[in-house]
């Protein structure tokens, strides 16, 4: 995906990837701070970008959980078959998946065009997977409305948990959403309502 309201543009583009190659850290340093910190960490956090691109990404938790780490995914959804794979090997204790926004918009937020089934695919898995999970949206002024909220509600109606993040310009991956805005804490708690009518846990992060 390209949103361009992503926050960790140098996760995302390969240009900003190249730039920072001196930065990247070895997975076998990884393992070894990891193995230092047995007794002081419970658990990972694997997010990204977009981790589940990662063709190595199975076997990289699978080493983590063999150390006993807790381990949290965050995802966007768009690779429902390793989704299944971590769930079936048990390799992931909670998930966290974003929903960019209604279907109608999706391809016009993320700047690609998607498989929206597989969306699907991915937070069925997740809800029917007997684990901690949560589905979030960062809400943007001018892309996000009531209507678009109802939308989104429908679409991860039943689910334990669902969080409403508000967008913040400072840093973004397409320069053009600078000039967009967040909510005021009313209109997030107008959102809260509407979503708590189809999920039953709904929390803001502002």
């Amino acid at each position: 995906m390209r949103c361009g309201f992503c926050h960790n543009p140098e996760m995302v583009l390969p240009e900003k990837i190249r730039e920072r190659m001196h930065d990247m850290i070895p997975e076998e340093k990884i393992m070894n701070f990891l193995d230092k910190r047995k007794e002081k960490l419970d658990g990972v956090v694997v997010s990204g970008g977009e981790p589940t691109m990662h063709p190595d990404l199975v076997d990289f938790i699978r080493k983590i959980k063999g150390k006993g780490f807790l381990v949290k995914l965050d995802t966007n959804g768009t690779n429902p078959v390793v989704v299944q794979k971590l769930l079936e090997e048990k390799l992931v204790d909670y998930i966290a998946m974003d929903v960019k926004s209604s279907k109608e918009k999706y391809d016009e937020l993320t700047g690609v065009k998607n498989n929206f089934a597989s969306i699907k695919h991915s937070r069925d898995l997740i809800k029917n997977a007997g684990i901690d999970y949560e589905f979030r949206t960062t809400v943007i002024k001018g892309f996000h409305d009531e209507e678009e909220m109802k939308k989104i509600a429908q679409f991860c109606r039943g689910a334990k948990k669902y969080t409403i993040q508000n967008f913040r310009p400072q840093k973004v991956l397409d320069q053009g959403f600078k000039k967009f805005n967040g909510f005021t804490k009313k209109e997030l708690a107008t959102f809260k309502t509407i979503a708590e009518e189809k999920i039953g846990e709904v929390q803001i992060q502002d």
